[in-house]
C-alpha cells in the first residue's frame, strides 16, 4: 500500500523492465492490456541500489540502512523524474500521493505534458486520505472535474467498496439488534427505493445469473427441464418491479 510506511524504491531502469516485460507478456498472449506505470517516489525514502544514473540526483550520501538500502530524497521531482522516464512504456502514469493537493497534480501533470503530450494520467482518490480534512465541500465538489481538466483520464477511490460494505452491514447489524427484522426490512425498503434509479441487486439470485444457467438448462434439455432454479423461486413470487 502507498500509503504505509516502509516503502522501498527499486531502481528507475529495473521498473522500465518489469514495464517492457509486461507489455511482451501481453503481445505474446495476444491481451489487449493497458499499462499503468506507479510511483510510490513522493513518500519513499529508501532506494534499494544507486546504480542508475537516473537515480543519483535523489540518492542522499553513502550511508546504507541495516539491509543495504540507500537514503533518497523524495518528493514532486522525483516523481516526475520516474514518470518521464516511464512514459515511453507505459499508457498511464500514477504519482502515488499522501493527499489531495490540486497543485501538486498539477505540476506533476504540467512536467509530464511538456514532454509527452497528452499522455494520460491516473490518480488514486484514496480513502486513506480524510477528505474533509484536507479540502472543503466546494473543492470536493470540483475535483474530480479538475483533475480530468490536467489529464488524470483514470481516477478511481480504492477500496470504496470495502469501506462502503463494512458500514452498511454495520448500520444493518446495529439495526437487527435493536429492532429485529424490521431493522433489516428497512434495508430492503431502501433497495426497493433505488430501482428507480437503476439498482438491480434487489433480487440477488437473477443478479447473480442464476436465469442464464436455467436457460443453458433448457436449451440442453430442449426445454423440458423440470429442476430449473428461478420458476417458483420465493425471489420470483415476492419480488416484483
Amino acid at each position: 500500500c502507498g500509503h504505509l510506511g516502509g516503502k522501498v524504491l527499486v531502481p528507475t531502469q529495473e521498473a522500465i523492465n518489469k514495464l517492457v516485460a509486461a507489455r511482451l507478456a501481453a503481445d505474446v498472449a495476444g491481451v489487449p492490456t493497458v499499462l499503468i506505470a506507479r510511483t510510490d517516489a513522493d513518500a519513499a525514502n529508501l532506494i534499494t541500489s544507486d546504480i542508475d544514473e537516473r537515480d543519483r540526483p535523489f540518492v542522499i550520501g553513502k550511508e546504507r540502512t541495516s539491509e543495504g538500502f540507500y537514503h533518497v530524497k523524495n518528493g514532486i521531482e522525483a516523481c516526475i523524474s520516474r514518470g518521464l522516464s516511464y512514459a515511453p512504456y507505459a499508457d498511464l502514469l500514477w504519482m502515488e500521493t499522501s493527499h489531495p493537493d490540486l497543485g501538486q497534480a498539477r505540476a506533476f501533470a504540467q512536467a509530464i505534458h511538456a514532454r509527452f503530450p497528452g499522455k494520460l494520467l491516473a490518480y488514486n482518490c484514496s480513502p486513506s486520505f480524510n477528505w474533509a480534512a484536507n479540502l472543503s465541500e466546494k473543492e470536493m465538489l470540483t475535483f474530480r472535474e479538475d483533475l480530468a481538466e490536467l489529464g488524470y483520464r483514470f481516477q478511481f477511490i480504492t477500496l470504496a467498496g470495502f469501506h462502503a460494505l463494512n458500514t452498511s452491514m454495520f448500520e444493518v447489524s446495529k439495526a437487527y439488534k435493536s429492532r429485529g427484522m424490521a431493522g433489516y426490512s428497512e434495508l430492503q425498503e431502501r433497495e426497493f427505493a433505488l430501482q428507480s434509479a437503476g439498482f438491480q441487486a434487489v433480487k440477488h439470485q437473477a443478479f447473480v445469473g442464476t436465469q442464464y444457467f436455467d436457460f443453458v438448462q433448457n436449451t440442453v434439455q430442449q426445454g423440458q427441464s423440470s429442476t430449473v432454479a428461478m420458476a417458483g423461486s420465493t425471489e420470483t413470487e415476492q419480488f416484483h418491479n
